[in-house]
């Protein structure tokens, strides 16, 4: 049966390997209910810290957002003291059960954007093109990929950045045996970037759980859905949690431009 179903999400997802699937939990939360999680999980058996992080995304598209309406995303990510700079690919999803499923790649580290040795600590995204990084440093399953959820021409014409997202994140770990869950809690700061007027900011917590699994085998990960689900609503009898069908990308710019019906495909059951 699992081979069955990993057959049937690599074929709705467009991809060639299972690894490359990932299964998470996304809620819309308040500030003090991330703060009431935050403390719960500090006391909660089983529940481990393992990271606090902040870092920044630029959102990239075409100048017709051809990514935005496909239900995907790309963004180059910086992570750390500038040294980490990599371009993250998320494929069109579908939702089962509340979950959302997609592919998500990332590129090597992209040398060439890193920031300057000295006082202006400039990051020059000004002086990419995606083209250029595109052929340097992106694996070739993310080629691969690329290519066939998008033409060549939509491709070439990836340009521009119209959302820049600023993530303050705590994440923990729960242990299964081969699989895991990682909840974390989000808190984003999302700049949707305008031409000669000001940048509008959308300032919101989300919380997410993943389910993890070694050598990130996906019929572990399928095997684990029911105990991310119980996991959850468990959470959700003490904690008010809305679900939330979209991505941070999805989530921020369909404010300003619309919106395809669902960014993702809604399948009742396998």
């Amino acid at each position: 049966m699992n081979e069955f179903l990993i057959s049937y999400v690599c074929h709705k997802l467009r991809v060639h390997n299972a690894s490359k699937i990932e299964i998470e939990a996304k809620k819309k939360i308040s500030p003090e209910t991330a703060k009431a999680i935050k403390a719960y999980f500090a006391k909660k058996k089983g529940v481990r810290h393992i990271k606090s992080a902040v870092f920044m995304d630029q959102f990239i598209d075409t100048p017709n957002f051809d990514i935005f309406h496909s239900g995907a995303s790309m963004r180059i990510r910086y992570k750390g003291d500038g040294s980490n700079v990599y371009v993250q690919y998320k494929g069109h999803g579908f939702s089962h059960k509340g979950l959302l499923f997609r592919s998500e790649f990332s590129s090597g580290r992209v040398k060439n954007l890193v920031k300057e040795e000295s006082l202006h600590d400039i990051i020059h995204f000004t002086d990419a093109k995606f083209r250029d990084i595109m052929e340097r440093s992106l694996p070739k399953d993310m080629k691969t990929a690329l290519s066939e959820h998008f033409s060549s021409s939509i491709i070439k014409k990836v340009c521009v950045a119209p959302v820049i997202c600023l993530y303050r994140k705590e994440k923990y770990l729960v242990q299964m045996g081969k699989a895991a869950l990682e909840p974390s809690l989000d808190h984003i700061s999302a700049f949707h970037i305008n031409a000669g007027s000001f940048h509008s900011v959308s300032n919101f917590w989300e919380y997410e759980n993943e389910i993890k699994s070694d050598d990130n085998e996906l019929g572990a990960k399928l095997e684990h859905i029911d105990n991310l689900l119980e996991f959850d609503g468990k959470l959700a009898k003490k904690f008010p949690m809305h679900a939330e069908p979209m991505d941070k990308y999805h989530r921020v710019l369909s404010c300003f431009i619309k919106s395809p019906s669902t960014p993702t495909e809604n399948v009742r059951a396998f």
